[in-house]
């Protein structure tokens, strides 16, 4: 899709075998599955999933605009504002898999939206969800910079509301109650476009160290979790790697 037909920075296209967020939750959501996809926007995770896996999409938008551009794609559209709990009145029946890519950290209360997605989960649901890593090397480096300036995509999205390391996300889902059976990540450097400027005035040595901590390179996180009534914490090897970090640093 060229940057002149592109309406929105949320219209986009992706290819379903690479590394992008998009195409690592459509692979976690599967094939044949009956989805409820939240904050389905444009419609670009969808067309995916209808047209290339077999899937029945329900989507949630709060755009009417953008989610017009997603209706085709869909068997149900339901405009409606997560925030607002009578959005649960539109939704019928129980889903294989809720799939919120990129929407938790646009809530005033993502934890009370967490507990509804369990409400629609049928026994064997799960939830696939993707969040920007705020603890990423270039918000360091705008942080170091004496910067925190908001942009028009990506983890300082102006419209973003909540802001997430792995450990803050993971608790979160753990109180809402689900238990992480899966991560993966999406990872850029510090030097990525949007941060170039900032990482860039720092010190040499500074910059090696941060290319150096196991966590600075991750730019969003993708995970799959489960319904849990006692969720225990994903083996990550984190914390190993953090140690062995902090010693050397």
């Amino acid at each position: 899709m060229s940057l002149e037909t592109r309406v929105s920075p949320y219209d986009y296209s992706f290819d379903p075998d690479g590394p992008s967020t998009a195409a690592r939750v459509a692979r976690l959501v599967g094939r044949d599955r009956r989805v409820l996809e939240v904050g389905c926007g444009y419609g670009v995770i969808s067309r995916q999933l209808t047209t290339a896996q077999g899937c029945a999409v329900t989507g949630i938008e709060y755009d009417a605009q953008s989610a017009e551009h997603a209706r085709e794609w869909l068997e149900q559209l339901v405009i409606a504002n997560l925030e607002h709990a009578d959005w649960l009145e539109c939704i019928a029946g129980r889903f294989d898999i809720i799939l919120a890519a990129d929407v938790i950290e646009h809530l005033r209360n993502p934890a009370a939206v967490l507990r509804q997605f369990g409400d629609l989960l049928g026994d064997e649901g799960e939830l696939v969800i993707s969040v920007p890593n705020v603890g990423h090397a270039g918000v360091i480096a705008e942080l170091l910079c004496g910067h925190f300036d908001y942009k028009e995509t990506g983890i300082l999205d102006e419209t973003h509301l909540r802001f997430y390391t792995w450990k803050s996300l993971e608790a979160q889902l753990n109180e809402a109650g689900f238990e992480v059976v899966h991560r993966e990540t999406v990872n850029a450097p510090g030097s990525h476009e949007q941060f170039f400027g900032h990482w860039v005035k720092l010190p040499v040595a500074m910059r090696e160290m941060l290319e150096r901590h196991p966590l600075a390179n991750v730019f969003q996180y993708v995970v799959k979790a489960r319904r849990s009534l006692n969720p225990v914490r994903l083996s990550t090897g984190d914390d190993e790697s953090l140690d062995a970090w902090f010693n050397r640093a």
